[in-house]
């Protein structure tokens, strides 16, 4: 393997908390990281511990690919040294094939909580797996419990499911709310991540060994594609603001992503509230409906919201809610300016910065 020695930063989402970071970090300890991304200035943002660094070093290795780190020293700057695989490594090459498990079929460099859940779900050695320890039978109970129920969803369970996704771990911490941080999704999936970083494969049979991989693989996705909401939620100049969020929404064949993305437009920031203009997108993929966005932009007390669905049929169902929904509207004192469906191709919301709603689409 070859070695290189990283100076790492902490992601400007948890600069202020470093030190709370690295409490559980010794010297010597090896940690799992993840390549999450590219950046602009040349550097590597890695997930490692729940936690997102930047390393200024471009690394020989692509977003997907694992590395291992081992802790030399964290203060006054965090070193680590990497070990790169010599498949990785090669001779100085970018390109390699992401890593693979037979028992994972979710692209895990993409993963998230809703994958993760269903994975499980869908997956009897990955539960009998996680049944052997009881902290990880309750760690992955409280997670799933925290998925949003389809069946009883409303704004309340929405509110709480936002709550908990751990966009705002840090935030509660840094303001001493230290029961939510306790209660994010975040949370729970770093303790699970440390649990499954500290377990020895010795001994293990290959279907365990397999599946403790399988699950790293996929808690390690899931934290960083939560990080990387996280630094796209980070305020922006200029005064817009976009909260982005992925949600697991329960189904009975399983958990869905639900993708939420909140934008306040920077024309209005320093106003008034009647002058302020929101806007929130919900977009997810039923199996039987295929994919849906609904878009829903709000001033004042002015509302509109369009539903865009490539199927007749979807369009067709939702409109027939049209009526009900206006006169619900109506009594909770909006006026409904526009309410319709369109045909229009749904793509997943964008991770780059605000930068007002002309620019978003």
């Amino acid at each position: 393997m070859e070695e290189l020695q990283l100076t790492l930063t902490p992601a400007r989402v948890d600069q202020r908390n470093f030190g709370l970071m690295l409490s559980n970090w010794r010297v010597g300890q090896v940690i799992n990281a993840l390549v999450v991304d590219r950046m602009p200035s040349g550097g590597m943002l890695l997930s490692a511990g729940g936690r997102e660094f930047v390393t200024p070093m471009d690394l020989p290795v692509q977003p997907g690919n694992r590395l291992q780190l081992e802790v030399q020293k964290i203060a006054p700057q965090l070193v680590l040294k990497a070990f790169l695989p010599d498949a990785i490594a090669g001779s100085g090459k970018t390109q390699s094939a992401p890593l693979s498990n037979p028992l994972v079929s979710a692209d895990t460099r993409v993963a998230n909580t809703a994958t993760l859940l269903s994975t499980i779900a869908a997956s009897p050695p990955l539960r009998a797996f996680i049944s052997q320890s009881p902290a990880l039978t309750a760690l992955f109970a409280s997670l799933t419990g925290q998925a949003l129920p389809s069946s009883l969803l409303s704004s309340g369970s929405l509110a709480q499911a936002v709550a908990q996704s751990g966009l705002l771990t840090e935030a509660n911490l840094a303001a001493g709310r230290d029961a939510r941080a306790k209660g994010s999704a975040k949370t729970q999936l770093t303790q699970i991540q440390r649990m499954l970083g500290e377990m020895t494969t010795a001994g293990l049979q290959p279907e365990s060994r397999g599946s403790l991989s399988s699950l790293s693989e996929l808690t390690n996705a899931a934290l960083a594609n939560l990080g990387q909401q996280q630094l796209t939620s980070i305020p922006q100049d200029g005064g817009s603001q976009r909260w982005v969020f992925s949600l697991p929404l329960e189904l009975s064949a399983g958990f869905i992503d639900l993708s939420m993305t909140v934008e306040r437009d920077a024309s209005g920031a320093q106003g008034s509230s009647e002058d302020q203009e929101w806007r929130v997108q919900l977009q997810l993929e039923l199996p039987s409906a295929g994919p849906i966005k609904a878009v829903v932009t709000m001033k004042g007390s002015d509302i509109s919201i369009v539903l865009q669905s490539q199927s007749a049929s979807v369009r067709e169902v939702l409109e027939q809610t049209f009526s009900d929904l206006r006169n619900r509207l109506i009594i909770s004192d909006f006026r409904v300016k526009r309410l319709v469906a369109e045909p229009v191709m749904v793509s997943p919301p964008p991770l780059d910065p605000p930068s007002g709603f002309k620019a978003s689409a």
